[in-house]
C-alpha cells in the first residue's frame, strides 16, 4: 500500500462535503467519471413542458419515458435532487461536450448557477440546436455540475481604468490577424 503524501492528506481532509437529497425515485448521485474531472454527470429524473404562450407562462410535468425534442425546442429536465452547498461555493450546470457535439444538445442558460441558498430541485434548461429530432430518456446524462469558487467583490465606479493591450478595441477585436 503507498505512502500518502503530507499534501496528499491535507487535499482529502479539504474535502468540500455536499449535503445532497434525492426528490425522486431512481436518482443516481452524481458523481465525477475519473479522478480529476471537474465535472460530475448528472441524469434525466423527468420531463417539464415548457409553456408560454398568451401571457400564461408555466412548467408542466410529462408523465413519459422519453421525450422528442423538435429542432430549437426546450425542455426542463428535472435532475431529482436538491442540495445545500456550503457558503463560498455554487455550482454551474453545464452541456456535455458529446451531446454538443454529436446531437446539437447544449444548456440554454450555460452556465445555470445553482446559488449557496438554492433548495428547490435542480433542473438542466435543454435545447436541441440541431436540424433534427433528438430523443431523450430517462436515466440519461444530460449535463455537467462544476463546483465553482466565490469570491468576495464589489465594483467601485472610477472615471479611469488602466491602459490594456486591446484598449478600445471592440467584440472580436482580437481575431483581425
Amino acid at each position: 500500500m503507498k505512502k500518502q503524501t503530507k499534501k496528499a492528506k491535507k487535499i482529502e481532509q479539504d474535502k468540500i462535503i455536499i449535503p445532497f437529497k434525492a426528490l425522486r425515485e431512481g436518482v443516481i448521485t452524481p458523481k465525477p467519471s475519473k479522478k480529476g474531472d471537474a465535472g460530475a454527470d448528472a441524469r434525466i429524473i423527468g420531463f417539464k413542458k415548457i409553456i408560454n404562450e398568451d401571457g400564461r407562462k408555466e412548467l408542466v410535468d410529462i408523465d413519459s419515458e422519453s421525450y422528442t425534442l423538435k429542432p430549437l425546442e426546450r425542455i426542463g429536465c428535472p435532475l431529482g435532487f436538491s442540495t445545500a452547498i456550503p457558503e463560498g461555493f455554487y455550482f454551474k450546470v453545464v452541456p456535455r461536450s458529446g451531446l454538443s457535439l454529436w446531437d446539437g444538445l447544449s444548456i440554454v442558460n450555460t452556465p445555470g448557477t445553482i446559488d449557496t441558498g438554492y433548495r428547490n430541485e435542480w433542473m438542466a434548461i435543454v435545447v436541441n440546436l440541431s436540424n433534427r429530432e433528438v430523443t431523450l430518456k430517462k436515466g440519461d446524462r444530460i449535463c455537467q455540475i462544476i463546483l465553482g469558487k466565490l469570491y468576495n467583490y464589489e465594483f467601485v465606479e472610477t472615471d479611469e481604468l488602466l491602459d490594456s493591450e486591446r484598449g478600445l478595441d471592440g467584440f472580436g477585436s482580437t481575431g483581425k490577424e
